[in-house]
């Protein structure tokens, strides 16, 4: 099956902001998971920052497999993720991630509220 959905990646400082855009099936989200995990291989303490909005989406393929990328990098180091997605996604990836995910998760629209998150993380 061919990828879907494409992504840049920024690392600043401890911040590693993405940015998702179209509709991501499961192999595209398995290239952004892999992406990210090279990105950040040896970092410790460092954070996720998804800037999604209303660029990107998910198929029901590819929810799972965003699931597995949280959980793999609570394993890598990451200390917290913020995810600027609209209120469709919250509830599913809410949902999703209950009782999986063991570090701070902050799902929002409002980006202030998401830098201010991602301030208080130690």
């Amino acid at each position: 099956m061919l990828e879907h959905g494409t992504f840049t990646l920024s690392l600043k400082g401890r911040v590693l902001h993405t940015f998702p855009q179209g509709s991501f099936n499961r192999p595209g989200l398995m290239k952004y998971r892999q992406a990210v995990l090279t990105t950040t291989a040896g970092l410790d303490n460092w954070v996720l920052y998804e800037h999604a909005g209303n660029d990107a989406a998910l198929t029901s393929d590819a929810l799972p497999e965003l699931v597995e990328t949280y959980c793999q990098v609570q394993s890598a180091g990451c200390i917290g993720i913020a995810c600027e997605v609209g209120p469709l996604f919250m509830d599913l990836i809410n949902a999703a991630v209950q009782d999986r995910l063991h570090i701070p998760l902050l799902l929002s629209e409002h980006p202030s509220e998401l830098d201010d998150f991602i301030s208080h993380l130690p």
